[in-house]
This record gives structure tokens, sequence and C-alpha cells, in this order.
């Protein structure tokens, strides 16, 4: 499936190549209280579009992320190019895990459940996994900010490189979470996002995407069904919430639609909500 997805502050969103579709349904998930806790709309609801220097930042910003930091590494990054008003990009890299214990230990609440297997035979492999850094746990003031993208401006121009970056210390809190299962050259995925102090979590695809969305229920936890037609994946979605409301996470069963039913899904979420 080709696809592009943009997470910021829990915000996804999807674009793809339309073949014709059916009318889009877009759904919501409810708690116990009937509050929404996890939504899908369509990018017309997204409000802000962006300038063709913001797009060709960025792209030069995901190159040179995936160059200049190592697995594990965040930094504050300053583009010279296409940078009008001298903007910061904050960037992280992913942790590998391939050891299940590892993984475990660092992951603090323990509360996550991470499974040795899936659906009997599809046994771990890895998790990619992205923790928060310091500056997402513990956000500069605005002030601060502008000081720190006036010495990275400064560094970037008498470099003559075309950018700074300034590291920035990783936190032990994970914010998403990719493990895969795999059994053969068959793979089950299971994400967990950390979606904890976000009033509105909420994933916006575009109308184009060919794909069919319903809500089913697995003992009594509302969740979503997802199949997305060019790639023949599709997904469960449900989303996990403290008694007191202030953890949150949002778990999804990714696999294969020719080879793991829609009925497998429904009975491997069982297991996480046990």
């Amino acid at each position: 499936m080709k696809y592009k997805v943009v997470l910021t502050a829990c915000v996804g969103m999807m674009l793809m190549a339309s073949t014709g579709y059916a009318a889009v349904q877009y759904h919501s998930l409810t708690n116990k209280d009937g509050e929404v806790v996890y939504e899908t709309k369509s990018t017309k609801d997204y409000g802000k579009t962006e300038s063709k220097d913001e797009i060709e930042r960025y792209k030069a910003f995901y190159e040179l992320k995936d160059k200049v930091l190592k697995n594990g590494e965040a930094g504050l990054f300053y583009m010279v190019a296409n940078n009008p008003n001298h903007e910061t990009i904050l960037g992280t890299k992913v942790t590998i895990f391939q050891d299940l214990s590892q993984l475990r230990d660092k992951i603090t609440d323990k509360s996550i459940k991470i499974a040795d297997k899936v659906n009997g035979n599809y046994t771990f492999q890895k998790a990619d996994v992205i923790f928060k850094n310091a500056q997402e746990v513990n956000p500069p003031s605005s002030e601060e900010k502008k000081k720190m993208a006036e010495k990275l401006r400064k560094q970037a121009e008498e470099s003559n490189q075309g950018y700074a970056m300034m590291p920035v210390e990783m936190t032990d809190q994970f914010f998403l979470l990719f493990a895969t299962y795999q059994n053969g050259e068959d793979k089950i995925g299971v994400n967990i996002t950390n979606l904890s102090g976000k009033s509105e979590p909420t994933m916006y695809i575009d109308e184009n995407v060919e794909f069919k969305q319903e809500k089913v229920q697995v003992k009594g936890v509302e969740m979503l069904h997802t199949e997305f037609a060019p790639s023949q994946t599709h997904e469960l979605k449900w989303v996990y919430e403290s008694p007191d409301k202030k953890v949150k996470y949002a778990y999804t069963l990714r696999g294969d639609i020719n080879k793991v039913s829609k009925e497998t899904l429904m009975k491997l979420a069982e297991g996480y909500l046990e």
C-alpha cells in the first residue's frame, strides 16, 4: 500500500491514489461513558495545508535525520533552505528491539501488553519503538524556542552545511511501538500508540483512499475494523483507557486480509483485553 502517514501530536493522515471505491464512511470510538476516545475524519476536515516551503523543508529534513541520527537518538534541527520564518524541527529516530525481554524492561508502564506469540504460531521478531524526547515531555517556552532557533540558525549559516543540529535527551516514555510477529513468510503487526494527554486523537484519511471501515464489539469494547483494498491489508483498532482516564493507549492489530481473517483479529484482541 502506497500511502503517506503524518503523525504530529497523535494526528494521523493517510493519502493515497484513488482507483474508484464506494462512498467512504468515517467512524469514532467511545468509552463506557460515551466520550469519543478516537476518531477518523476526512483530510478535508484537517484545516491545515502545507506551503511549498514546508513540503521541501520537511522532505530535506527527513533525509537528513536518517543520516545524522543514530537509532534511539533525537535532535533539534534548523534547515537553512525554504525556511523564511526561521523554524526548527524536532526529530527522533526509532529504537529497534529484537530481544523481547529487553523491550519489556525498557517499557516502564507494565500494563502495556507485549505478547510472546499471537495467533498461536506467530512469534515475536522485532519492535520499532519511538520514545519521547525531553522537549516533548517538558516543552520549552516560546522564548526558549526562539533562542534555540537563533543559535542554530547562526551555526547553520556559519558552517555552510545548510543545517545545524542540537542533540536532545531521550526519555523512557514511549510514543509509538510497532511490533512484528512472524510465521514463515506471514506477518502480523501489533502497534501501540500512547494517546495519554491527547484530548481528541484523530486519524485523517483522504476521501480517495480505497478503504472500508466498520465498528465491531469485542467483549463489550468498541473497535474499528478497517480494510485497505490496494494493499489487501486490514486492521482492528481499539483504545485502552485507565479508570482515571489519564492513561490512554490505542492498540492496532494488522494482517494480510487473505491470510488473517477479521474473526481472527477479533479473537486476538480478546487476549489483549484479559
